[in-house]
């Protein structure tokens, strides 16, 4: 069955009256072949958001998304109805860099009363290969960057597009494959999911190059 590797990216607010919320999703479909696995299709929308839908000069500054990309793009349910489409009624394996989008798409379900038993086979791919990277120490999440150049993979595009992170993110799947144990799972399954904290304060030097890190980093700077 098909691998879909997603991205999302979120509002920055500091306004606690308002939670973050997705502005952007980015995905890519990858399939096995004849000669391995390849992406065979790519899928891309922005969101408008439904609490707020004038973005903070940190949203903009931290993702690139433009308040015109936003004001022409479909809210909430009717960006994700594209996206379970796209995806398509084939069963498939749901994978993402860090567990902050799945816990966001579930957040955002519930709050439009939307069904989760679509995020199946859900996997983070983060958690996975940074335990397999480091056996020994401490143990520390790898950001996207660090797990392309551990690769020897150039990242192509911008960081912060949901997107670009996406295709990076399967380049990362397609050449460690061997590496990954995907489980089996349903979202609707769960219980007492809670959103959390989305942008981590960490200034850990290994997370230099994580977009959380980096957002903390942005906030400092104008405090």
């Amino acid at each position: 069955m098909p691998y879909i590797i997603y991205d999302l990216e979120f509002t920055v607010s500091r306004n606690t009256r308002y939670s973050s919320e997705i502005i952007d999703i980015g995905a890519v479909k990858v399939t096995e072949g004849e000669h391995g696995l390849f992406v065979s299709d790519s899928f891309h929308t922005y969101v408008r958001p439904s609490n707020k839908s004038v973005l903070s000069a940190d949203t903009i500054q931290f993702t690139g998304i433009t308040q015109k990309d936003i004001d022409a793009a479909p809210l909430f349910p009717e960006a994700l109805n594209q996206f379970i489409a796209w995806m398509g009624s084939e069963s498939y394996y749901m994978c993402s860099w860090g567990p902050d989008d799945r816990t966001k798409l579930i957040s955002h379900c519930r709050t439009h009363q939307l069904d989760v038993a679509w995020i199946t086979n859900h996997n983070d791919l983060q958690q996975q290969w940074s335990r397999t990277v480091r056996k020994e120490g401490k143990f520390r999440q790898l950001g996207l960057a660090q797990a392309l150049e551990l690769c020897g993979i150039e990242f192509d595009g911008t960081q912060h597009r949901a997107l670009d992170d996406a295709i990076n993110t399967a380049k990362v799947f397609m050449h460690q494959f061997d590496q990954f144990k995907l489980e089996t799972n349903c979202a609707a399954d769960d219980e007492g999911i809670t959103s959390k904290v989305v942008y981590s304060s960490s200034t850990e030097d290994d997370d230099k190059d994580s977009p959380f890190g980096n957002l903390a980093h942005l906030f400092k700077t104008k405090e």
